[in-house]
């Protein structure tokens, strides 16, 4: 008997269906028994490895690609699944929807390979013999076709009434929303009519927006957001295939919806915040990509956030490539990113604490930290901490005053600042998309010139706001000394990571970069927004380049800086 149960031929069952609809309906049950009662009749042994594709397409060729029947196939072609096999279906559409060529290569080449295959509907035994009969081939064409002719015909249907209910959004025609789906810090109302907010997921939305901007990277809002258990606006667990309700129960209550580094990123970028709506849809070459369908919808959800509060996070986006936060986690050296070596590289701060030098602190070259040398085999030379970080505040709190210390006017303006760069970024990104159509394009000239021209006005227009916007800044300077001793101040009594954070991002909106000049004794103080930089002396024996042609920003004498900076020269 046992020798007669090993000879027995092996089937694989394999079942398929598109829609979580059809999982919870029949179709599953359905699949499986005739599966087992065929091979029961037929003395076939079932094998324990089912292969299902539970939820996927057979007309856009997932589960042919990646799914469970792509797995059965690299199976037969490794001869983990050996010749003479049964592969058990309901019918041909189980296996495939895709175009008939494609249904029929695959069916021509399970049976090349030594493979029976069994359509349970009919009963009907697919194998070389049979295949080679023309009435049998014709029969399978037929089959295949109708699948696929059905799953196109309603795949257009569908496309239709989705293309409706998008165009009736656009135009505020629409009397219901398009999709129950929707950001997870909305649900649809019960009537589906329109969307309720949920208050407590917003409010953690607003927490992530208001970090952001005051400086903190994507990993530390993450943290505190776990650490606080802010309501997490994210997707609830869903239930695995072949998950028992009681395991995807306990797996849900244990690892429960979090936050996570994506999960914040997505959110400072979600326009959706601001209420727009962005159609999607399938790439026609590629279908595991999605691309925009129409132009967002504005005002198609409630905002929840205003726009500046927006525009401000993306402006810190901007900024943050030069702030390496895992590197310093701590932020206490809230200079990083902002210093240059004068051969190019960054500046890393090492504590030198002692007893008879207490608090002391020094700034190495990264190409030196590193071991490397210069061309001449000479190292760059340190810096010490308290003279540089005393030399760039100076500049700072003399320049720029008004972004530490100031009335709601300047913060106002400190607002409107930020809003300006990232629309200058973006009406020059537009500038440029323009030329580069042009020159790869030369016949396109005539209908792309008065695009260029607009966009080249309206980028005229934005960066002249930003240098009005910066000039009134600096009438509202102030007492200079005043604000340079609570900057000082400040920077003493910086004691949280929240201080930090706030001090360096307000460092970042002022300073492009500070090039230190040692052992010469100066530093290039690169204000954003302005051509030449501001010199300044680390200490008395400065030896600061020479004035040409006048006094000009960033080109003063020492004479002329003592009179200006007294400070550094006590």
């Amino acid at each position: 008997m046992e020798n007669n149960q090993e000879q027995r031929p092996i089937a694989y069952s394999y079942v398929r269906f598109s829609t979580t609809k059809q999982e919870l309906g029949d179709s599953l049950r359905r699949q499986v028994q005739m599966a087992q009662d065929y091979c029961a009749e037929h003395n076939l042994d079932l094998h324990q490895d089912t292969y299902r594709d539970l939820g996927v397409s057979a007309f856009k060729r997932k589960n042919l690609e990646k799914g469970a029947l792509a797995s059965f196939i690299e199976g037969v072609k490794s001869g983990k699944v050996p010749r003479g096999s049964y592969l058990v279906i309901e019918q041909f559409d189980r296996m495939s929807r895709a175009e008939t060529s494609t249904a029929l290569r695959l069916l021509l080449d399970l049976v090349k390979s030594g493979i029976k295959v069994v359509t349970l509907s009919d009963r009907k035994v697919w194998d070389s013999d049979s295949i080679n009969d023309t009435g049998n081939l014709v029969l399978a064409i037929v089959y295949m076709s109708r699948a696929n002719n059905e799953s196109q015909a309603k795949a257009d249907r569908l496309s239709s009434i989705w293309s409706q209910k998008k165009k009736r959004a656009a135009d505020g025609t629409a009397q219901r929303i398009v999709t129950s789906e929707c950001p997870r810090w909305l649900r649809p109302n019960s009537d589906k009519t329109g969307f309720v907010v949920l208050e407590d997921k917003v409010e953690s939305i607003k927490k992530v927006f208001a970090m952001r901007i005051a400086g903190h990277g994507i990993v530390s809002i993450m943290r505190r957001a776990n650490q606080e258990q802010w309501p997490v606006p994210g997707k609830s667990a869903v239930q695995k295939s072949g998950e028992s309700q009681a395991d995807f129960k306990a797996r849900a209550e244990r690892t429960g919806v979090v936050w996570h580094e994506s999960l914040v990123g997505r959110l400072l970028k979600n326009r959706a915040l601001l209420g727009e709506y962005l159609p999607h849809k399938n790439h026609p070459e590629d279908d595991s990509r999605r691309i925009p369908e129409i132009e967002p919808i504005a005002g198609y959800y409630p905002a929840v956030l205003d726009e500046e509060t927006f525009l401000r996070a993306q402006a810190k986006a901007d900024r943050s490539g030069r702030f390496p936060g895992r590197r310093d986690a701590s932020l206490k050296n809230w200079l990083q990113g902002l210093l240059r070596c004068t051969c190019g590289n960054s500046f890393v701060r090492k504590n030198k604490d002692s007893q008879a030098q207490p608090g002391y602190a020094r700034y190495y070259c990264s190409a030196r930290n590193r071991g490397l040398s210069r061309s001449d085999g000479s190292m760059c030379p340190g810096a010490n901490a308290r003279e540089l970080e005393t030399a760039v505040l100076y500049v700072v709190s003399t320049v720029a005053p008004a972004f530490f210390e100031g009335t709601a006017r300047i913060d106002e303006l400190k607002g409107r600042l930020e809003l300006l760069e990232v629309e200058v970024s973006a009406a020059r990104s537009t500038h440029e998309r323009f030329l580069e159509a042009i020159a790869l394009s030369p016949a396109s000239v005539k209908s792309l010139t008065p695009r260029l021209e607009a966009a080249a006005k309206a980028l005229e227009d934005r960066e002249r706001e930003m240098l009005s916007a910066r000039a009134e800044l600096a009438d509202l300077s102030g007492d200079t000394d005043t604000v340079f001793e609570n900057i000082v101040k400040a920077i003493q009594s910086v004691d949280s990571l929240d201080a930090r954070a706030a001090l360096r991002e307000d460092l970042s909106r002022i300073i492009d970069k500070v090039v230190v000049h040692e052992p010469a004794g100066y530093v290039q103080v690169h204000l954003r927004g302005q051509d030449n930089p501001v010199v300044h002396p680390l200490r008395k024996d400065a030896q600061l380049p020479t004035a040409q042609g006048g006094l000009q920003l960033g080109q003063m004498t020492e004479e002329e800086h003592a009179k200006l900076f007294p400070e550094a020269y006590r």
